[in-house]
């Protein structure tokens, strides 16, 4: 009876610390998915700090606009990238839906007017 009763309380035990664990993590916003470009380059940056690259190619970046201050790209490139990196983070949070409608209409006509000079 001792050993049964001894059980039970280590039963709850455990089950009052694992719902008490549960509780007091860090609420994050389950509305915003995580930014995938982002996580790729912390991913392959630590895959070639990892492997022992002598040369990281991505030059120690921890996000993707990191990545584009230190590469190489003329600056229209650069300029571009980044537009469509913040239309993208932007698609993620269902509270800034508004501001994703102004940036994707303003590259629309922006890519209209391009090609309309061009010809």
């Amino acid at each position: 009876m001792k050993a049964i009763a001894t059980l039970i309380t280590v039963c709850a035990f455990g089950v009052f610390t694992s719902c008490h664990a549960q509780s007091t993590e860090t609420k994050q916003d389950s509305s915003v998915q995580m930014n995938l470009l982002d996580e790729q380059v912390k991913v392959f940056s630590s895959v070639f700090s990892l492997g022992g690259a002598e040369e990281n190619p991505l030059q120690g970046a921890t996000n993707y606009l990191e990545l584009l201050d230190k590469i190489d790209l003329p600056k229209e490139q650069k300029k571009e990238l980044t537009e469509m990196y913040n239309l993208y983070d932007a698609s993620l949070d269902p509270k800034k839906k508004e501001e994703l409608k102004v940036r994707a209409n303003k590259m629309i006509q922006d890519a209209m007017a391009k090609s309309l000079n061009e010809k």
